[in-house]
Parts: C-alpha cells; sequence; structure tokens
C-alpha cells in the first residue's frame, strides 16, 4: 500500500513537473510569436520619445485635452514607465495604443493597427479611380507614409501572425468595424423613403465613405429626380462618423445647389517642417497669425503660428431639388459628416435639426506620422477648425438650427416642423 501511494505521489509530482515545463514553453513561445520585429528598450524608448515631440510640436488640440481634466504631463511619465517594462512588440504596441486612448482621441488621434491600416490602404485605392490631379497631390504625404518600407514591414507581418493587431483601443468610430475591411458591399446602405403622403421625402446616410460611392450615386440620383415633387427632403446623417468630403459635396451638394453657395471657415495650426508636406500637398495658404490675430476670434490664436482660410463654393445645379432640405444630427456626427453639417449652417443649404455633432471637421485628411524604429503610424488632425463664433469645432462641433432635448426624437420633431 505504501509503495502504491509513492508511486502515486511520484506520478503527481511528475505531471506537475511537466505541467509546469509545458506552461514555460507555451510562455517562451508566446513571447517570441510576439517579437514581431524584435524592438529592443532602446528601440521603443525612441519611438516613444519621437512620438511625444511630434505631439508636443504639431498636435493642435491641447486645450481639450486641458479641459477634459488630463495631466499631459503625468500621463508622458506614467506611460514611459510602461513602455520601459514591455517584453514584447505586441505589448509596446499596446501601450501607444492605451497611451494615445488617455488623452481622449480628440481630432482623429489613434495610432493604426494592422485592421486600420488595410481600410486606410483600401480607402486610398478606391478614392484613386475617382480623384483628380490636384486631389492625389493632396494624399501624397499620406500615401508616402503608408507605404514607407518600415511600415509596409510592420503592418505585413502583423497581418500574417497576429490578424491585424486587432486592438482597436483608441481608435474613431469609423474604424469600429468587425467586418471584413476587405469586403465591398454588395447593396447600398443608404435608406429612402416617402413620408406624409409624399408631403416628405427621407434618405438615411449612415457613412460617406467612397467604397459604395458609384452605387450611392445611381441611388441617390435617381430618388433626387423622383421626389423633384415633393416640398420637403430630410436627410438622416445620425450616427454618421465621416469619411470622405467628396461624398457628400458630388452626390449632395452639388446636384442640389439652387444657388451659389460660398462657405468660409478658419483653421489655426503650427506652421513647421512637419507639417510645410501637408501643407504643399493641398495647396494652402499659410498666413502669418501675428498679422490678423484680431480677425481671429478664438482665445486659443495664441498658440499657434499660422492659419488659413478655406473656401467652399459650389455654382448652381441645372436641375436642384427645389423643395425645402432638413438635415438630422447628433453628437455621432463627426469629421466629414461634420463638414458637411458646417456647410448647411453657414451657407444655409439646409436646416439641422437635432444636437450638438461631434466636430473636428477639417480641411485635409488627419496626417500620418510613421515611428523611426517600428515603423507604427500614429495620426492626428493638424488642423484646429473654427467655428463662426471663434470656438473649437472639435470642442463644441455645431450647434443645430433647431436644437432637441434628450428625451426628444430629430425626426418625429423634424416632421412636426413641417405638419
Amino acid at each position: 500500500m505504501i509503495k502504491k501511494r509513492k508511486g502515486i505521489f511520484f506520478a503527481v509530482i511528475t505531471l506537475l513537473i511537466l505541467a509546469v515545463i509545458a506552461s514555460i514553453f507555451l510562455n517562451y513561445q508566446n513571447k517570441k510569436s510576439q517579437r514581431i520585429i524584435n524592438l529592443t528598450a532602446e528601440d521603443k524608448r525612441t519611438d516613444f520619445n519621437v512620438l511625444c515631440n511630434i505631439l508636443d510640436e504639431n498636435y493642435p488640440f491641447w486645450e481639450e485635452v486641458k479641459q477634459a481634466g488630463i495631466d499631459k504631463e503625468s500621463i508622458y511619465k506614467e506611460y514611459a514607465a510602461k513602455i520601459e517594462e514591455t517584453e514584447t512588440d505586441i505589448a509596446y504596441f499596446k501601450e501607444i495604443n492605451y497611451f494615445l486612448k488617455e488623452l481622449k482621441g480628440f481630432g482623429h488621434l489613434s495610432v493604426l493597427d494592422g485592421y486600420g491600416y488595410r481600410m486606410y490602404v483600401d480607402a486610398l485605392t478606391v478614392s484613386n479611380q475617382m480623384l483628380t490631379e490636384k486631389e492625389e497631390k493632396s494624399i501624397a504625404p499620406l500615401v508616402e507614409v503608408l507605404t514607407s518600407t518600415d511600415s509596409q514591414k510592420l503592418y505585413r507581418l502583423l497581418d500574417q501572425s497576429h490578424e491585424g493587431f486587432r486592438s482597436l483601443v483608441g481608435l474613431k468610430e469609423e474604424y469600429q468595424n468587425t467586418g471584413n475591411a476587405n469586403a465591398v458591399a454588395e447593396q447600398s446602405v443608404i435608406s429612402t423613403e416617402i413620408l406624409k403622403g409624399g408631403k416628405v421625402a427621407y434618405i438615411k446616410i449612415p457613412g460617406f465613405g467612397l467604397t459604395d460611392y458609384q452605387m450611392d450615386k445611381s441611388v441617390l440620383e435617381d430618388f433626387f429626380a423622383e421626389i423633384s415633387q415633393v416640398p420637403n427632403l430630410i436627410i438622416d446623417i445620425r450616427g454618421n462618423s465621416g469619411g470622405s468630403d467628396l461624398y457628400w459635396e458630388d452626390l449632395i451638394v452639388a446636384p442640389n445647389a439652387a444657388r451659389e453657395l460660398i462657405s468660409e471657415r478658419y483653421y489655426l495650426f503650427h506652421a513647421n517642417d512637419a507639417t510645410s508636406a501637408y501643407v504643399s500637398a493641398n495647396e494652402i495658404t499659410v498666413k502669418d497669425m501675428a498679422l490678423a490675430k484680431d480677425m481671429i476670434l478664438s482665445e486659443y490664436a495664441d498658440t499657434f503660428s499660422g492659419y488659413t482660410v478655406d473656401t467652399a463654393k459650389f455654382a448652381p445645379a441645372k436641375n436642384p431639388y427645389k423643395g425645402k432640405i432638413w438635415v438630422l444630427v447628433d453628437d455621432k456626427v463627426y469629421s466629414a459628416s461634420e463638414n458637411f453639417a458646417m456647410f448647411c449652417k453657414n451657407t444655409g443649404f439646409a436646416t439641422l435639426v437635432g444636437t450638438a455633432t461631434g466636430g473636428d471637421g477639417g480641411i485635409a485628411d488627419p496626417i500620418l506620422f510613421s515611428l523611426p524604429k517600428s515603423g507604427l503610424i500614429v495620426r492626428f488632425s493638424m488642423f484646429y477648425g473654427l467655428n463662426a463664433d471663434g470656438s473649437g469645432n472639435e470642442l463644441y462641433g455645431t450647434a443645430p438650427d433647431v436644437a432637441i432635448s434628450e428625451d426628444e426624437d430629430a425626426l418625429e420633431t423634424c416632421l412636426g416642423l413641417i405638419e
């Protein structure tokens, strides 16, 4: 009996030892698999320091960060220590992600994971099929970063070994999608309807992406022709977190401008070597802030070295919709859809109904920076857009013409106004 018990004891001990060895081996293999490009501790420190310097010198939304109660220097110090403790490349990438999340993502601030990288490449591939020479020039700096040797290598390896490093922490809503980034929708996601016995035409547009541009163009052209005698058109962009300005410019405003429409907006930014490529590519005229501070109503003007004025201009369309246009908005309206909302308010193209929008309507796409040691890409908007009253568009968004309370529905309110 004693020998039997000893045998069981030694068997159990042996199994425990084997389990420990297996655990150590699996842990080693897991860490090995997460060393994508074998960054050293010094590489990580260099990357992080470069990132902090880029933000200090170029990021325009520090006032928003401050008003959100965030101590930038404390966050810098905290994550410098955390990055020192990372043992693998993937752990390091995640800490960069968490670091940017701490700053609340104002102005599209985020790191591109493999999924976001593919979406950028896919979007540029689609847009290149319809861009003018001038528009192609405007995105050249973005293409240069996305196609740099180090970044291509990193994201290719992430794709192969970690399903694109699908950590979406800190990314804005337009990338929070679990679907296949390469898939092209088979049918338009636009929905159209005739309401109130033929008195109201209704269009719901969830996003301004270019993937379904041609399909949506066909749907909208047919619908606009169908509703030519309908007295009211409601365009619902609630929940629309952006895409491309080309979408709303080409498919909504250009064919329906009943008169000449001109919208003028001011943008502040840091004019320096790091931003010059984007300024040049977009043919932006840099104006000296010191010469025109009395023209800029923003109380934060002193923190910027340059500004520019962007003018969006549309000639009268040949056969525009002649009824009254309403646009439904909420706090999820952001980026390109924000630009559309602001254009409507500035020009009177449509009456906005709903709640204040999300903000960050910009003059150009967010800029991209590739970190020197890893090739990891960080993005943010370099232009600080102003509302007509001088307030920051990112912080306050665009106020609707008809504001609703939290317990009201914008569509019901709009239909009530029409009645």
